[in-house]
């Protein structure tokens, strides 16, 4: 499936899956986003981010999230999005460090139409971001509301 402004909640298939990347962390960008978000001292300090255990500074949780936003945006159905409804079971089992060449995988689990609204369906989709050693540094489930074709003359969803 390519990307075009017609994708919708009718055309994705469950079990699809979408692969991204990478993308490669950038010192000042990393550094600037902890500094303002979330400034403790792994995020900013390389002695103390060693004195915790790890090798340098480590990103920030919302800024490997934010990364991974970079990703979602190049999905195919993106136009179709009306909004997200929730993340469930965030982990962040490895960190991420300056350099890290991040990438992605999107895998559709579940989708149902809305009950309520013709015109939206709800997805769920798995996502996984992983670092060049193919380490999972991101990991959870999102559940997304996307708009269907809608016939304009009955109002009602396309089959």
């Amino acid at each position: 499936m390519t990307a075009a402004a017609n994708v919708s909640f009718d055309d994705i298939v469950v079990g699809e899956s979408h692969s991204f990347g990478p993308y490669r962390v950038p010192e000042q960008e990393m550094l600037e986003f902890n500094r303002k978000w979330d400034p403790l001292p792994i995020h900013l300090d390389t002695a103390a981010a060693r004195a915790k255990g790890h090798r340098s500074i480590t990103a920030s949780g919302q800024y490997t999230l934010c990364v991974k936003q970079v990703f979602v945006n190049q999905m195919p159905w993106r136009s179709a999005v009306i909004g997200a409804l929730g993340f469930d079971e965030v982990r962040f089992p490895h960190p991420v460090y300056i350099d890290d060449e991040l990438s992605a995988v999107v895998v559709c689990m579940h989708k149902r139409a809305s009950k309520s609204k013709p015109d939206r369906g709800i997805v769920t989709l798995s996502m996984r971001v992983y670092n060049q050693n193919d380490e999972t540094v991101l990991s959870y489930l999102d559940t997304v509301m996307l708009s269907r074709l809608v016939d304009t003359a009955s109002g009602n969803a396309q089959q």
